[in-house]
């Protein structure tokens, strides 16, 4: 026999509002979008790296961190450090090229070599 409630004890339950119409839920669109901006963030320090010809190896030595990290670092699957990697001076100017490379619309890159003669 199950147990018998009394009005009493039902009436001390608090009750929940009853949930509203049916909503479907919001895709958060930015993720993707910061997928693709860190990926792109990624080729640039792959690229500063390059322009400097260092290995993965010499770049991890050079930031203080391991290899695996610097490679997420570089695929773009984890955000970057930014104060480690211009923290490295060599670096600064190739990263900053190579950042400009995908700032978009309005940055303009422009190469000038000086020579100085020597008298």
């Amino acid at each position: 026999m199950p147990p018998i409630i009394h009005d009493s004890a039902v009436s001390r339950h608090h009750r929940l509002p009853e949930a509203g119409a049916a909503s479907m839920a919001k895709a958060d669109l930015r993720k993707a979008e910061d997928d693709v901006w860190r990926q792109a963030i990624g080729r640039a320090i792959r690229s500063a790296v390059d322009a400097q010809g260092w290995s993965l190896k010499e770049f991890a030595a050079k930031t203080g961190k391991n290899e695996r990290q610097c490679a997420r670092w570089m695929d773009g699957t984890e955000r970057p450090q930014f104060d480690v990697l211009f923290a490295i001076i060599a670096l600064r100017s190739s990263l900053v090229i190579a950042l400009a490379a995908i700032a978009g619309e309005g940055v303009e890159i422009e190469t000038v070599v000086k020579i100085r003669r020597i008298a």
